[in-house]
């Protein structure tokens, strides 16, 4: 039986100024995110006025004028374990789970103390 011929090599692929981040987790579900070019500067966040009934709830319930926003980086219980929230989407939210990964969950499972949620009003533009 004949040997094999070997493969040929990869060309290397320039890298680029910037590398992207590498978020941890499986290999299926990895994830780059590439920084993005520099913009003008974002738009001034004002502290909310409104007020909000205290009381756990689910975060799905909490809800929000058209100019407010849900800044990440609060804690919310899930299955009866607190979480540290660092995304906020549209139906779901990023949370680190106990061993450091990174997890989706709906937000109708996130329970929350709507009072105490860090919750900006967006300036004037």
């Amino acid at each position: 039986m004949p040997t094999p011929k070997p493969l040929p090599s990869r060309p290397a692929s320039p890298s680029p100024a910037r590398p992207g981040i590498r978020l941890a987790g499986s290999a299926s579900s990895r994830l780059t995110i590439k920084p993005s070019p520099q913009q003008g500067p974002r738009p001034q966040l004002q502290l909310s006025t409104k007020v909000r009934p205290g009381g756990q709830r689910p975060l799905s319930e909490v809800e929000l004028d058209e100019d407010e926003v849900l800044i990440d980086g609060f804690d919310a219980t899930l299955a009866g374990e607190v979480v540290r929230i660092t995304a906020v989407l549209e139906r779901t939210c990023v949370y680190v789970d106990r061993g450091g990964d990174r997890r989706l969950a709906r937000k109708e499972e996130l329970l929350v103390e709507a009072n105490k949620l860090p919750i900006r009003r967006r300036g004037p533009a």
